[in-house]
């Protein structure tokens, strides 16, 4: 049961000049219900309207408050000079009052704050570069090739040249020339490198007969084609070879690669390129391995990490079809990391603890890409292996024109 107001003390308090805050402290009850009694009190005529009392008897100096209804206080109107305010009195008394009652108000308290996490980390020292033992055992530095349809032609709209022979050569050395200012400049000066590993996923040449309307987007046949990538591939492996650096290349076929789809499945372009690496440019060269399969896959290990390549995979692991794919392969081959192209849009991910690298292509844009409806810079990926870690750094190495 409510404590009833003594109305006639209320009624002298009020007439003294208490203010409203200081009647709600005084009597344990809302500033609301401190202006409805008010109300009523005048409507009586028991009670003077503010504006009318020429003398105002506020709370003096050493009007007591307590520590409950400080905070409360406090806690409504945050700093010491408001509820000075609504109390009627100075501020230098509510500083006394917080201090014998070991307050701190909201404002107090974020300035005190601040300055405590400012001195406790003045003395925190900055984030140091890690040093790893794959600085002394070496890193394995992996070039991935996917995807290089040299011989093909490309037109926008317009009917401008997008890609050909001379913009193929282009990206090429360019790309070249990337992966050795990488080597030379950035990822020496981090780790060093003990060997090269250049996996190639197929479709290297454009092929043909691959689909009705081929004949009229290439300007090359094959046997050029092929001539074409064989130098590309040797120049790369010999600046390689030149920085002392072994080679170790890897290769599977692709579809564009293929004589036809009622052929020998190895009656292929991209075998007939291995075969030249293995058995003419490189056959006496012991520091250069040359493999590749006649299956649509090979297994093999860098640093002790298995991989699995391909030329075709799902485009992604993000559906239960993909992921029972990936995890398949990984699971028959033992497969730490799965690496394929086709697909001309670079990615790298991870299928349930397997680490996935699907290949760009040098073309970038072109009808693949559109009926995709996925619009990719012409980008080929490098990464570091070492064998603590299947990923120690990234590039994707963009070959657009600027």
């Amino acid at each position: 049961m409510k404590k009833k107001t003594n109305l006639v003390q209320f009624n002298k308090d009020y007439n003294r000049g208490l203010t409203t805050t200081q009647l709600s402290i005084k009597y344990g009850i809302s500033e609301r219900t401190v202006e409805r009694i008010a109300a009523k009190q005048r409507a009586k005529g028991q009670l003077n309207y503010k504006k009318y009392i020429t003398k105002s008897e506020v709370i003096k100096e050493d009007t007591s408050v307590t520590q409950k209804e400080l905070l409360k206080l406090l806690a409504l109107y945050e700093t010491k000079s408001v509820v000075a305010k609504k109390l009627g009195i100075s501020e230098n008394k509510v500083r006394r009052l917080c201090k014998q009652y070991n307050i701190i108000d909201s404002t107090t308290r974020s300035k005190l704050l601040v300055e405590s996490l400012h001195e406790l980390t003045k003395d925190i020292k900055p984030y140091q570069a890690a040093k790893t033992h794959s600085h002394i055992t070496g890193e394995t530095l992996v070039i991935h090739l996917s995807d290089w349809h040299a011989g093909k032609v490309v037109k926008d709209q317009q009917g401008n040249m997008v890609y050909n022979e001379t913009v193929f050569k282009r990206r090429m050395d360019k790309f070249c020339a990337q992966i050795l200012k990488l080597l030379d400049n950035h990822i020496k000066k981090g780790t060093k490198i003990n060997d090269v590993v250049l996996i190639s996923t197929g479709d290297n040449a454009n092929g043909e007969d691959i689909y009705a309307t081929q004949a009229y987007e290439q300007e090359l046949a094959p046997p050029y084609q092929v001539m074409l990538v064989v130098e590309v591939f040797t120049k790369l492996i010999q600046a390689l070879l030149d920085r002392k650096l072994n080679v170790k290349f890897y290769g599977v076929k692709g579809n564009h690669g293929r004589l036809g789809k009622d052929k020998d499945p190895n009656s292929n372009w991209d075998i007939m390129i291995y075969l030249i690496l293995k058995y003419q440019a490189y056959a006496n060269n012991q520091k250069v391995e040359i493999h590749f399969s006649t299956l649509d896959y090979l297994n093999f290990e860098i640093q002790g990490w298995k991989y699995h390549i391909r030329h075709i995979a799902p485009e992604q692991s993000d559906t239960s079809a993909s992921r029972a794919r990936f995890g398949g392969w990984a699971s028959m081959h033992e497969a730490d990391a799965i690496v394929y192209g086709h697909f001309h849009h670079m990615g790298i991910f991870d299928a349930n603890g397997t680490r996935v690298f699907r290949g760009g292509s040098p073309i970038g844009a072109d009808e693949f890409a559109e009926s995709l409806a996925k619009m990719a810079d012409p980008i080929q990926l490098v990464w570091g292996v070492s064998k603590e870690r299947i990923l120690t750094f990234s590039y994707a190495v963009d070959l657009a024109d600027i």
